[in-house]
């Protein structure tokens, strides 16, 4: 195919940035092994201690400048918003004036300063490991007591799943961020106290030596300041990233000279860069080869496509870190896989968006529960809930498809209505059933609580089945094997007589009626089929986001589905196993790397709910613009 000028120009172009690129990468993985570098990350280092510890001196002279202008503002009959705005800018004119008079250092014996901090990390480390396990088990022991009183943690448990239901996080991560576990009871076993111990006299002789080169620090300062110390010295995460920006808080960078400056900042965009360098080079081909994939892919796809590479190199751009995008994409692609999965056979049989999926879900939802009723763990809970949920489905997908063949014509309304309709009478089921076990049900009253905690069950039982890291990214590999399983049963399925009379039904009902197919039982068979892979994909996607949502959750799950298999190439009469795997992908990427570009980007806003709304809603306005699209293959 002849390619134009510009086209060449364009892809040589990123193709020398590509290289640019890998060349960066390797000097700055190159850097961090050399020993200036790790020079340079110590006097980062140093500087962060001191600056932290100074850090409470600014905060005395803010709170102190404070107060004397609200005594000031009182005298002189300031009013209310007079008065916090005086105040708010002497405490800024306070705090800055303090901050510049600290940072000159006195008496500063670096040799002895570095001995300190080498001394408190080497203790602080085996200190740190056991806490850190410690409090991992009483946190666990504190959630399980919360779980005792449904009717408290009901509130906790719901707004973790909300928070983290467009972010990608694992269901532990979740936890600790939105519901703030009370440690107020925690006591340490005699081995951490034992360690907690020999780490006063390291951290007083620290102090001391921070005392040499910040006068003004005061003996009953030492306790307060402590936790911050201990925390910039040692931290969670002691991966070079996490150091660089760690200490680059306090803008430790710019005690270093320019070369030394460029050298860290390279070492620390290493990985990034790597991923971007991949970024450029799979721009450079699209760019090459514009006209087979404009044929293969179609415009739209093409433009999304290059949109999702768009967004990779922005996140390298705001520091985002690209292999943890990367890992949240795969997760959510594996989650909402085999729900997007549930559309195809709806298609295929010619009754269009099977927006009424629901029916399905509802299915799977009853199965989840019907395990955790019986408190069932781990593979047999899993393999339980799926079993359950197709013999439950199957019945429900057969009188669901009978209706819609009476109503031809207006299958997606239809089943739109039907699914809204299905998940309302199950908002009425779900408080008259008879569970009984006091982790589903209220503490008061009766009925099912709106979201269950799947982690004692079988959640995230396929997430961590075989998962691995590679570059940062972690390989949800037993989630994403299930998603490419099911696929492939569907692509199996298609090539049956079975299957490829339903397709040829859906595509030419009379071609199919004159062939000797019968039309309406190929339309029950896809309906069917559509609704027990839905059963199936609630099941997965519960035990991967960690709860399993009752009542109003299942409703938009439909739209979900709908708008990531449309925008992998289907359109509403026609439609293939690749287009739900690429849908998937693209539509879940765009989705996750959308909300954290937008947040980078206007960071006062927070703006992850809106971007969710605005993202998915238009992917599927645009999607279903797109029921014309007989060249969409």
């Amino acid at each position: 195919m002849k390619r134009s000028k510009i086209q060449w120009a364009l892809a040589i172009l990123m193709l020398l940035v590509t290289i640019g690129l890998a060349v960066a990468s390797a000097m700055g993985f190159s850097a961090r092994d050399k020993q200036e570098t790790s020079d340079s990350m110590q006097r980062m280092r140093n500087y962060t201690v001191l600056r932290t510890a100074s850090g409470a001196l600014v905060d005395e002279a803010g709170a102190e400048a404070k107060k004397v202008a609200r005594a000031f503002a009182k005298t002189n009959n300031y009013s209310r918003n007079q008065t916090n705005t005086y105040a708010a800018e002497q405490e800024a004119l306070a705090r800055a004036e303090a901050d510049e008079r600290y940072k000159a250092f006195q008496n500063l014996d670096l040799d002895e300063l570095d001995a300190a901090i080498l001394n408190m990390e080497n203790t602080l480390g085996a200190y740190y490991d056991l806490e850190t396990q410690e409090k991992a088990v009483y946190a666990d022991a504190w959630l399980a007591a919360q779980k005792a009183q449904p009717e408290i943690e009901e509130g906790a448990e719901e707004t973790a799943a909300l928070s983290a239901e467009g972010e990608g996080v694992s269901e532990e991560s979740m936890l600790t961020q939105s519901v703030e576990v009370d440690y107020s009871g925690f006591v340490p076993s005699a081995q951490l106290a034992a360690l907690k111990e020999q780490t006063e006299p390291v951290y007083d002789n620290l102090y001391l030596v921070m005392q040499k080169a910040v006068p003004e620090l005061r003996d009953d300062m030492k306790e307060k300041i402590q936790p911050k110390v201990m925390e910039v010295t040692t931290g969670a995460d002691r991966s070079f990233e996490a150091q660089y920006d760690r200490y680059q808080t306090v803008n430790a960078l710019s005690i270093l000279e320019k070369g030394q400056q460029t050298s860290m900042r390279l070492a620390r965009s290493a990985q990034n860069l790597v991923l971007l360098a991949v970024g450029a080079l799979v721009m450079a081909l699209t760019i090459f080869f514009y006209g087979p994939l404009k044929k293969k892919l179609g415009l739209p796809r093409l433009i999304i496509s290059l949109f999702f590479i768009l967004l990779l190199l922005m996140c390298g751009l705001y520091n985002i870190s690209i292999s943890g995008m990367i890992s949240t994409v795969l997760w959510r692609t594996g989650m909402y896989g085999v729900l997007a999965l549930a559309m195809l056979p709806g298609i295929q049989s010619g009754i269009s968006l099977n927006m009424g999926m629901t029916v399905g879900i509802i299915s799977g939802l009853l199965s989840t529960l019907l395990a955790l009723q019986f408190n069932m763990t781990g593979w047999l809970a899993f393999a339980f809930s799926v079993v359950v949920g197709i013999l439950l489905a199957l019945p429900v997908g057969l009188l669901y498809g009978k209706l819609l063949n009476r109503l031809k014509g207006s299958e997606m309304t239809i089943s739109t209505y039907v699914g809204f309709s299905y998940v309302s009478l199950f908002c009425i089921a779900w408080m008259l059933l008879p569970f009984n076990n006091p982790r589903l049900t209220w503490a008061l009253g009766r009925g099912l609580r709106t979201m269950h905690n799947m982690k004692n069950s079988f959640g995230q039982i396929l997430d961590n089945t075989l998962s691995f890291n590679l570059l940062g990214v972690h390989v949800p590999t037993g989630l994403l094997l299930f998603f490419l399983l099911c696929c492939l049963l569907m692509w199996l399925f298609s090539r049956s007589r079975t299957g490829t009379a339903m397709i040829a039904a859906g595509a030419n009902p009379r071609f199919a009626e004159a062939a000797g197919i019968n039309v309406n039982q190929m339309r029950i068979t896809g309906t069917t089929i559509s609704t027990i892979i839905a059963a199936v994909g609630i099941i997965v996607y519960s035990q991967s986001f960690g709860f399993m949502q009752l009542y109003n959750g299942p409703k938009q799950m439909g739209f979900v589905a709908a708008s990531a298999i449309l925008i992998g190439g289907a359109s509403t009469t026609r439609a293939k196993v690749s287009h739900v795997i690429i849908g998937t992908f693209l539509f879940q990427g765009v989705l996750a790397l959308g909300i954290q570009v937008a947040n980078a980007l206007i960071s006062e806003g927070g703006l992850s709910e809106v971007m969710r709304i605005l993202i998915s809603n238009g992917i599927i306005l645009y999607a279903l613009t797109q029921t014309g699209g007989d060249g969409r293959d």
